[in-house]
């Protein structure tokens, strides 16, 4: 065979098993691709990630931390799908995908750029739609990043939001917590503060913790806050004698004595003897409080024995033993004291002050009187002296002592008030008035003081100055009837009844009742012409019938008459009548007032009841006649004229005229 065709033919021979190989290779392809798309769930294995040029393989279902300044990149997704075929990556509010194709930093696709936040991404990985694994990324800044962040902010408000923001979102951080209560403490936020300590507390129990919180409660003067929060440190160390120290001062404080007796009796059993002073002392005071004078006397001894030179011991036991009854034993530590305080100005003045409540002012003005030897200007040494010649009834000497105390603080309006009030009492009165003229100044309203000063004034006979004070009281004290009396009669000594008239109307509105002010009224009103007001207020005293209503009654009557008024005599004396049917003066006014108005047969009523109580009055039984012969009662006449003549038979004029009307046909028998 030639050689060509030969190499023909193996060229042939090759060509035939690569096409073999092919077909084979393409069946065993075609097979893998159907078992692993029709015969496998799809999975993911991992992904790989540059994390700061770093390579980190991160399994399905791991979480991953990250910063917001980590500049990260997705290398590879490992699956169990060929070529990772429709594999996609997924995540709510970052755009993850972004990875696969470069490096970013994280923070640049968080959402708004915000990275002082905390996030919780779950990276989905998906083929088509379906997950076929998740990886979670927490992204969130470092503990320096907040706590760097909020010391670069110069404002409190808003280095307090970040502080508040990163603990938020970090609750289990320490040193931000740490930062946060720090922050607090600083801006005295105190309630922020203890909300947070609280928390801390209820969480883990430390002394520290409970330390911290009673000094915020302390800032913030809750006390049952701090009295509770002594208790829970004593809890935890019953040993303690520090915080029971300060537990037992605390309900002392607080007037809770009982509770205060408690822990200072729990903190003695603690202590040595020699560091029981103070808690003897403390006891002794509370047991005195409560009213338990013998335990009160057994602290103070047992502190007594270990400092014998408190004077102060020796003066509670002199008062302890003073109210048991045991003289002996209080005049005893009373002695003690004094040795022991022989310069004492305070001691001093203290047991002065217990001698006075004692009632022993004698011996009280004895030690007063040393203090004020040593040092003459002590306030309270003379304002105790003060009252103590107060208690004695030595005006001459308390005078002397105000004086001084005055001296020495002009301004004192208790000390300028008494002052006055014992020269007043004295019957100075010119000594009295600049020492009430002061005080009033500062006491403008005062009414007491006014009306000692009106006293004054019309004493002394400066009845201007005391009218002054008159106007000023009645503003004061409306209802305060008497000083009317004194207006009304200034006043109208003055003539000036103009200025009565809206002062008096003013006392009738707080006094409705008072009688003398619808008097003066009456007759202020009738000088000024108001002679309508005069009637009607003349009617309502009329109404209220007082005794001694004639005098100004006639007064009205001639000022009305004087003016021809009579319908208003009418009006005034008909009511006048009707309250008082016995007075005879006030039925002759009327009869004068129906004589001059026209209304004769009222003036002919009124004549017959004045002649029952007058029935010789032959002037009025004569004017009675007249009038009823002039009103044609002929035979009423005539018994008026034959009444007359009974009384006096020379009477001429009614002999004639009783002839007269007997000529006429009238009898006149009988009245």
């Amino acid at each position: 065979m030639p050689i060509r065709s030969k190499k023909r033919q193996a060229k042939r021979h090759l060509t035939f098993w690569v096409t073999v190989l092919l077909l084979l290779s393409s069946l065993a392809g075609g097979w893998w691709l159907w078992h692993y798309k029709f015969t496998q769930s799809p999975r993911l294995n991992y992904i790989t990630l540059s994390i700061n040029h770093e390579t980190h393989r991160i399994l399905s279902g791991e979480t991953l931390a990250l910063h917001p300044n980590d500049r990260v990149k997705i290398l590879d997704i490992s699956t169990n799908i060929p070529f990772n075929l429709n594999i996609r990556l997924s995540a709510e509010g970052l755009d993850v995908n972004a990875l696969r194709y470069e490096e970013l930093t994280i923070a640049d696709i968080l959402p708004h750029k915000e990275a002082f936040d905390r996030y919780n991404f779950i990276i989905h990985v998906k083929r088509y739609n379906r997950d076929i694994g998740d990886l979670i990324w927490v992204v969130q800044p470092y503990t320096e990043d907040w706590l760097d962040k909020a010391n670069r902010i110069i404002d409190n408000d808003m280095r307090l939001a970040i502080l508040e923001r990163g603990q938020r979102l970090t609750p289990e951080n320490r040193r931000l917590r740490r930062r946060l209560l720090d922050e607090y403490k600083a801006l005295k936020k105190w309630k922020q503060a203890a909300r947070m300590l609280e928390e801390m507390a209820e969480k883990k129990v430390d002394h520290d913790t409970l330390a911290e919180l009673i000094e915020v409660y302390k800032n913030m003067d809750n006390k049952d806050g701090i009295i509770l929060t002594f208790k829970r440190l004593i809890d935890l160390d019953p040993d303690d004698l520090e915080a029971r120290t300060e537990l037992a001062e605390i309900l002392e404080k607080s007037e809770n004595w009982n509770s205060a007796i408690q822990e200072y009796e729990d903190l003695l059993k603690r202590t040595k003897e020699e560091d029981r002073l103070q808690i003897y002392k403390s006891l002794g005071y509370l047991y005195t409080k409560t009213g338990k004078p013998e335990k009160a006397i057994s602290c103070y001894l047992s502190a007594a024995k270990i400092d014998q030179k408190d004077a102060n011991l020796h003066y509670n036991l002199s008062y302890l033993y003073e109210k048991i009854n045991q003289e002996e034993k209080s005049n005893f530590y009373l002695d003690n004291a004094i040795t022991l305080r022989s310069n004492d100005l305070e001691g001093r003045l203290k047991l002065a002050l217990a001698l006075m409540k004692r009632g022993e002012f004698e011996k009280a003005r004895k030690y007063l009187s040393e203090v004020l030897k040593k040092d003459p200007g002590s306030d309270e040494a003379l304002t105790l002296m003060a009252k103590v010649m107060e208690k004695q009834g030595d005006k001459k000497s308390l005078k002397t002592i105000y004086r001084k105390i005055l001296s020495l603080n002009p301004e004192d309006e208790t000390i300028t008030y008494n002052l006055g009030a014992l020269e007043y009492e004295e019957g100075n009165l010119k000594g009295a008035l600049p020492f009430f003229k002061k005080y009033v100044k500062l006491h403008p309203e005062d009414a007491t003081v006014h009306g000692i000063l009106l006293d004054i004034y019309k004493k002394e006979k400066n009845l201007p100055l005391a009218f002054k004070e008159a106007v000023i009281l009645v503003k004061l004290t409306p209802k305060e009837s008497d000083i009317y009396d004194f207006i009304f009669d200034y006043l109208k000594q003055k003539d000036e009844y103009e200025k009565i008239i809206p002062i008096m109307e003013k006392g009738l509105q707080a006094n409705p009742k008072e009688i003398v002010l619808r008097e003066y009224l009456v007759s202020a009103y009738l000088k000024t012409g108001r002679d309508d007001h005069a009637v009607k207020q003349m009617e309502e005293i009329l109404n209220a019938k007082p005794k001694e209503i004639e005098p100004l009654l006639m007064d009205m009557f001639e000022n009305l008459r004087a003016k021809g008024a009579y319908e208003k005599i009418f009006r005034i004396m008909k009511r006048a009548v009707e309250a008082y049917p016995q007075k005879i003066i006030f039925r002759e006014c009327l009869v004068l007032a129906c004589l001059k108005t026209g209304k004769e047969d009222q003036a002919v009523s009124q004549m017959e009841e004045i002649l029952k109580a007058r029935p010789r009055d032959l002037d009025l039984l004569l004017q009675l006649a007249r009038l009823r012969e002039k009103n044609n009662n002929i035979e009423g006449a005539a018994k008026a004229y034959k009444r007359i003549i009974e009384i006096s038979p020379e009477h001429d004029e009614a002999s004639e005229a009783y002839l007269r009307l007997r000529l006429q046909g009238v009898g006149g028998d009988g009245d």
